[in-house]
């Protein structure tokens, strides 16, 4: 699954909201269901709610004469966005508390792991799935039938639920960084809009212009 592609389209959700009314808020509710495990998604419904009432705003301060209707549009507009923020930066927050997990203290069961973090099972699977593609968790995949974390040989592909009980070179564990190791921060080039932005190790955060995720090169 990849969880950087929405379930609907933003763009879609937002033009039945404010065009289809009744329509709009079908397919807002399908999406928002879909993303039901999916936090960094969440993140967008939204921002996608709250764009939907700031575009409505302009339409009825013409029909509407009355300054507390018009309200009635902008001040749910500007919440729904303050809660797609917020929920960002905890979001990222989380990235930085999984890392701790796996990496300093070598927890690897996702049992464990979402025990500690307080997520449900889903959510714990498909923020790990997110970060091992952006390479928050380098060198790693999930074994779905014994619910771990298990990490690769660089250039081996990983393999899941062999079966035989034996124990590959895959799965063996390798060192993925020492926090006594002194990195530098690192210019960091964005593949959204190819602006570059300062990133220090072990951080991940948002390209300040296009809000792709950029991650510290390993």
């Amino acid at each position: 699954m990849n969880t950087d592609k929405p379930a609907i389209n933003g763009v879609l959700v937002v033009l039945a909201l404010v065009l289809f009314f009744p329509a709009g808020i079908i397919l807002f509710v399908i999406r928002v269901r879909k993303h039901r495990d999916l936090s960094y998604q969440k993140i967008y419904d939204w921002a996608v709610a709250g764009t939907a009432f700031l575009i409505m705003f302009p339409l009825m301060r013409l029909i509407f004469t009355n300054e507390i209707n018009q309200l009635f549009f902008l001040l749910p507009g500007v919440f729904l966005l303050g809660i797609s923020q917020w929920k960002r930066v905890r979001l990222n927050a989380r990235y930085k508390l999984y890392r701790t997990i796996i990496m300093e203290q070598g927890i690897k069961s996702i049992l464990g792991i979402e025990k500690l973090i307080n997520q449900r099972r889903g959510v714990v699977i498909n923020d790990l799935k997110r970060m091992i593609g952006h390479g928050m968790i380098p060198h790693a995949s999930i074994n779905m039938y014994s619910l771990t974390l298990v990490f690769h040989q660089k250039g081996f592909v990983a393999r899941e639920g062999t079966g035989d009980g034996h124990i590959h070179e895959w799965d063996k564990p390798l060192p993925l960084y020492k926090p006594s190791e002194k990195r530098l921060p690192k210019s960091v080039e964005c593949h959204g809009c190819g602006s570059s932005t300062i990133v220090r190790p072990g951080e991940s955060k948002a390209c300040p212009y296009c809000d792709s995720l950029l991650s510290y090169p390993q």
